[in-house]
């Protein structure tokens, strides 16, 4: 996989300041004794829902791609937003002030690595795993639906690596939408006006009134000409970007979820390009940071705290979550996946699909695929005979705890993929879900080429991913393919 420059500092990726709720909740505050600024993923709708918490979006401002305007029903599941919130409940219940949203990288597809599960934009890596989203534009909803030259924006998080982890991929119009890309400026040159993000190549020569640039600035880059040839973006827009908080000020509350991109100690280190100190008031759940310096960048945390005058955010608590540990691209938890119709009336907080029970949270994302539902769908939405897909982290048994539910058209087929385990050919158990095999199952190798049940079943271990087709209908499982993952 081709490899980035690392530190990149992803403060365009976290800038954007989205604050949202459409409709309901919140009202109006008085005697405000609490501003924040929030910066992570869109779990939901419903007013909007950020990292779990819940923003009312009554009065908010919403700034769309740098317009200056724009509603919130511009906002998709999936992307990454800041919001400017207000307080006077001691941050229970927050009313977003404004909302911006920015993309990550927008552009045609250069290539697309099936193996490493990766696409190539603009000369920037953009990583998917089982957090990213697909617009329902993208069929099937993975990189497989997607070809080289298609025009693409992709929201996400920047990487340790400068490599985006993307949580939102989706189609644009590329007679609509311009070239973007965010990063660090690197190899400066003022008199042939080029620079360099991450390995692409920016010819700003024909910005009027281009901003003071120097290297290790970070800034947003804007143009309608890319030279696959020689790898170079010609700019019409170079804007510098605050590597902050965008938006906060002293004393104000601040919170951000993403990868590690650098770290020099425990006490010192960035968050998607947010620097972060920690003290001996700082509370760690989930977790705590490896000795070995190197060996911390590119985890996942959240970081609660106050932003100081120097506009660092001075962690009151650092959570550590489901993130890529050992440097392969992948959040490692997230490797569980069914698809199938809802047995049954859901609970409060779990439902049933192919003899998995699907346990939600207050961070599952939720989106609706059949056009029934705009923005507002949640688990109240789903009913028994519902077809989902549901991804998320294997529990114990036949469990999975989601972070994606997306609710789709009615299909026949069922999915399972997760660990093997209870192997006795011809039979075994995926995701903790006894699974049948017969004459009339498909076996495939992790190549996707075909082989014999006894080939398959010489391969599979304990703990190898599986994904297995089915036709719903029957008490049992019965694949129909089966297949290894790599």
């Amino acid at each position: 996989m081709q490899k980035v420059a690392r530190g990149i500092v992803a403060a365009g990726l976290v800038a954007g300041l989205v604050v949202a709720c459409g409709g309901g909740g919140g009202g109006n505050f008085a005697g405000i004794d609490r501003l924040g600024v929030t910066t992570g993923t869109i779990n939901g709708f419903g007013s909007i829902i950020v990292n779990g918490v819940r923003y009312s979006t009554t009065g908010t401002t919403f700034d769309i791609d740098d317009s200056g305007s724009g509603t919130q029903a511009d906002l998709k599941v999936g992307q990454q937003v800041t919001i400017r919130w207000s307080s006077s409940d001691d941050g229970v219940t927050r009313r977003a002030e404004t909302v911006s949203y920015d993309d990550s990288v927008e552009g045609p597809i250069a290539s697309i690595d099936l193996l490493t599960q990766s696409l190539v934009i603009l000369g920037q890596v953009v990583l998917v795993d089982g957090a990213t989203s697909f617009d329902d534009g993208i069929s099937p909803r993975d990189l497989t639906g997607l070809s080289v030259g298609e025009f693409v924006e992709v929201s996400g998080l920047i990487d340790g690596n400068g490599a985006v982890r993307a949580t939102r991929i989706e189609g644009v119009d590329a007679s609509d939408d311009g070239l973007e890309v965010r990063g660090l400026i690197e190899s400066l040159n003022t008199f042939d006006k080029t620079f360099i993000i991450n390995g692409l190549t920016v010819d700003y020569s024909q910005v009027i009134n281009p901003p003071a640039l120097s290297d290790g600035l970070f800034v947003e880059v804007e143009g309608e000409a890319f030279n696959v040839g020689t790898g170079t973006l010609t700019a019409d827009k170079v804007e510098p970007e605050d590597d902050n908080i965008s938006g906060a000020d002293d004393g104000d509350e601040g919170e951000v979820e993403g990868y590690i991109t650098t770290f020099a100690s425990a006490t010192s280190f960035t968050v998607s390009g947010v620097a972060v100190t920690t003290n001996g008031q700082t509370i760690y759940e989930d977790g705590t940071f490896d000795p070995v310096a190197a060996n911390n960048v590119n985890i996942k945390v959240e970081v609660e705290g106050e932003v100081n005058t120097s506009g660092v955010l001075v962690a009151r608590k650092v959570e550590f979550k489901s993130g890529d540990s050992d440097g392969d691209g992948d959040d490692d938890s997230i490797d569980g996946r069914v698809s199938g119709n809802v047995a049954g009336t859901p609970g409060a907080t779990t439902f049933s699909v192919a003899g998995v029970t699907v346990t939600v949270s207050a961070e599952t994302r939720f989106e609706d695929q059949t056009g029934a539902v705009d923005q507002g769908f949640g688990l109240d939405d789903i009913n028994a005979g519902d077809y989902v897909e549901v991804r998320g982290a294997p529990g114990t048994g036949a469990a999975l705890t989601a972070i994606i539910v997306e609710r789709d058209d009615a299909s026949a087929e069922g999915l399972l993929r997760g660990a093997a385990s209870s192997i006795a050919s011809p039979n075994l158990s995926v995701l903790g879900v006894p699974v049948i095999t017969n004459g009339g199952t498909q076996f495939r190798d992790s190549a996707d080429n075909a082989i014999t049940s006894g080939a398959f079943f010489l391969a599979v271990a304990d703990g190898s991913e599986v994904q297995v087709k089915f036709t719903q209908g029957g008490g049992t499982i019965v694949a129909d393919e089966i297949e290894l993952e790599d």
